[in-house]
């Protein structure tokens, strides 16, 4: 009798161990997820943000973004005003977004094809042996790519289609651009009502203030971009947003776009009449350290130069020539930490052999009224990227249509 009870008890315990076993699978299947949107899910353990891929990116949904293409080649008149390639979506390039939140902050990885790595563009210093130029890269901008999220609701203009909301470039004359600017060109975010939140990532402008990393690189001598090898790079993206469009006696060619509260991540590397740069690092150690130039660099006297006066003839000749060795140019900006909300924003990235990987983190909710906030896990939030490659002084822009995330 013993025996049977005993028999029993294992058989009630098994079947109860199976149940368990059942109801644990079952709470651990993936859910039926929308491919359709970008699908936020929630982990237990966040990834770092620097641009390598952590293992916990492996199990989460990836959403395949398209991106349309320019058709504004520069200096060509009949070009102006046409927007029909960045709306029409159907670009060579794509870019992969994945998304993940914790209990306080929320994770993007983004990845897209780039053929080559640009950190600099037409205003970083040469140095001929007699003066200072900025024309030997000026088909160039640094890469970047930008998040726009609406905040509320939005009314876009002219073309109402969000992607010329994330970032613009227009043409000179502007007789047909419907923001008209004297600057030639028109560098618009176009709202006619509302806000947005505007994360913009800029290769060469806060994403290396924390660190700036080359291996086994090959650099272009003319261009100065890289075009085989690694660089990693940890910092900030640029935190901005868009409000009601103003014209470019108020807002200058920038338009409708405005840099959150505090301060931003860089400033200009040139004096007053912009005929030299401030500061050139001494002793650049390698290609990556002397493409970024740090407030920190200056403040330890590592750099020779003057906030006024800038770089004397004397130091240009006896410190040039390191950049000519590293295949470098001194930089256009001088990096600094942001802060304020203009700080929310954190950022690494990765550039291997032809392909750049992106990783931004931020709080979920941060209190600040030009920041999108996630607190509502229901609801599904409005966004659309732009990816902008180095060629054509950055004129290549690629914007997306408007894609939803969804959290899990």
């Amino acid at each position: 009798m013993k025996k049977i009870n005993l028999i029993l008890v294992f058989i009630a315990f098994a079947m109860l161990t199976f149940t368990s076993s059942c109801e644990k699978d079952k709470k651990v299947t993936p859910p039926n997820y929308d491919l359709t949107k970008l699908n936020a899910v929630n982990v237990s353990i966040a990834p770092v943000v620097d641009g390598q891929i952590d293992v916990l990116w492996a199990s989460i949904p990836e959403l395949n973004v398209a991106l349309g293409e320019t058709n504004n080649p520069p200096n060509d008149p009949s070009k102006i005003g046409n927007c029909a390639g960045c709306h029409a979506y159907n670009s060579s390039v794509s870019v992969k977004v994945k998304a993940v939140y914790s209990a306080d902050n929320i994770y993007f990885l983004a990845e897209w094809p780039d053929p080559t790595a640009s950190f600099t563009r037409g205003n970083s210093w040469n140095w001929d042996g007699t003066a200072w130029s900025r024309t030997e890269h000026t088909a160039q901008s640094e890469d970047r790519i930008s998040f726009f999220w609406p905040i509320g609701a939005i009314t876009g203009a002219p073309y109402s289609t969000g992607g010329c909301m994330t970032k613009c470039h227009m043409y000179y004359p502007t007789d047909t651009d419907p923001h008209v600017s004297t600057h030639g060109i028109v560098d618009d975010a176009w709202l006619t009502s509302g806000r947005a939140d505007m994360w913009h990532s800029k290769a060469a402008r806060g994403t290396s203030y924390t660190s700036a990393i080359g291996s086994g690189l090959t650099i272009n001598p003319t261009t100065y971009e890289v075009t085989a090898g690694t660089f990693t790079q940890i910092g900030y993206a640029d935190d901005k947003y868009v409000d009601v469009w103003l014209d470019d006696t108020q807002n200058g060619e920038d338009g409708g776009r405005y840099g959150d509260a505090g301060t931003g991540a860089y400033t200009h590397n040139r004096i007053g009449d912009k005929s030299r740069p401030k500061w050139i690092e001494k002793n650049p150690v390698d290609y990556a350290d002397a493409m970024t130039l740090l407030d920190s660099e200056i403040a330890a006297g590592e750099c020779a130069g003057d906030a006024t006066t800038g770089v004397s003839d004397a130091d240009a000749a006896l410190y040039w020539p390191a950049y000519v060795t590293l295949t470098a140019v001194v930089p256009e900006r001088i990096l600094n930490a942001p802060s304020g909300s203009r700080a929310d924003l954190a950022f690494g990235a990765v550039w291997n052999n032809g392909k750049w990987t992106a990783e931004f983190g931020r709080k979920l909710n941060t209190g600040n009224d030009d920041d999108i906030q996630f607190t509502d896990f229901a609801k599904e939030y409005l966004f659309n990227i732009a990816v902008f490659d180095n060629s054509r002084h950055g004129y290549e822009h690629r914007t997306s249509k408007n894609y939803y995330m969804k959290f899990y």
